[in-house]
């Protein structure tokens, strides 16, 4: 079978890291915002210089991530939103505040996204092609108004191993729960967000799992990680012990979520 990535490589590893810091509990709870200790679990990630951390990492292993930020975040850490773009990494969009938008009507939901953008294109100087739904559901408006707005792909769906287009042309890159850090290692014990606290070998186990059938079937591996979470001390060395298990095969295309997307849109498929 011939390859269908770049150079003949036969599988790609695309690494992305959801940026939600506080917002992925006041996005759809502003009473957060009154409760220190909850919230300064999301706020870990800028008081311990976590972005940076990660940065350097990805540096070292001259990998090209895609960061999923919320707005809110560009707003209020523009320099080190930017500093993601200006250390060649892409920066798509998150969500406004971390919210559900499957409720939203088609109006609402474009404001929210025009928001969005520009959040994104203040902080980085880049105006964002591609887009992570917070959680929850996408509306029913969501990929269209993507579309409209000029985006090129969408990395909340979960309908294929490999890259597909919907009908509007718009290219779905999938993200997978098994390659989501949260179920793993979350230490939110409150609410719908119960502790987890698997070993850090679980977590190596499952992913280079992953990433052995993907390589073996010639598809795109997605990391799907969050920087409070794996960005702590002790799990950034299993994220260097995972990046240098995929990096001991041949053959395999280390590229960011928009690079993957318009390679996609390229081959036609």
């Amino acid at each position: 079978m011939d390859s269908i990535w770049p150079n003949g490589n036969k599988c790609a590893a695309c690494f992305t890291f959801d940026l939600d810091a506080e917002w992925v509990f006041m996005g759809n709870d502003p009473s957060i915002a009154e409760k220190p200790r909850i919230k300064s679990q999301g706020e870990y990630v800028w008081n311990s210089n976590i972005i940076p951390r990660l940065l350097d990492v990805l540096d070292t292993h001259d990998l090209k991530a895609t960061f999923f930020v919320v707005a809110m975040n560009a707003i209020n850490h523009p320099d080190v939103v930017g500093e993601i773009v200006d250390r060649g990494h892409e920066v798509a969009t998150h969500g406004w505040k971390h919210e559900a938008v499957d409720h939203l009507p088609y109006k609402e939901e474009k404001q929210l996204r025009l928001k969005m953008i520009k959040a994104i294109e203040d902080a980085t100087g880049v105006r964002p092609v591609g887009n992570r739904v917070a959680g929850g559901e996408i509306g029913p408006n969501t990929h269209d108004i993507l579309k409209e707005l000029g985006f090129l792909y969408d990395s909340s769906m979960r309908g294929c191993d490999l890259p597909y287009k919907l009908d509007n042309g718009l290219v779905i890159v999938p993200s997978y729960y098994e390659m989501d850090d949260f179920h793993l290692f979350a230490d939110y014990p409150f609410g719908a967000y119960k502790a987890r606290m698997m070993s850090p070998q679980t977590g190596y186990e499952i992913w280079t799992n992953a990433f052995d059938g993907y390589y073996r079937y010639g598809l795109c591996w997605t990391t799907m990680f969050h920087p409070q979470i794996i960005g702590k001390p002790g799990n950034i060395m299993l994220l260097e012990r995972l990046i240098g298990y995929v990096k001991k095969f041949p053959d395999v295309w280390f590229a960011n979520a928009g690079m993957v997307a318009e390679h996609w849109k390229l081959m036609g498929i």
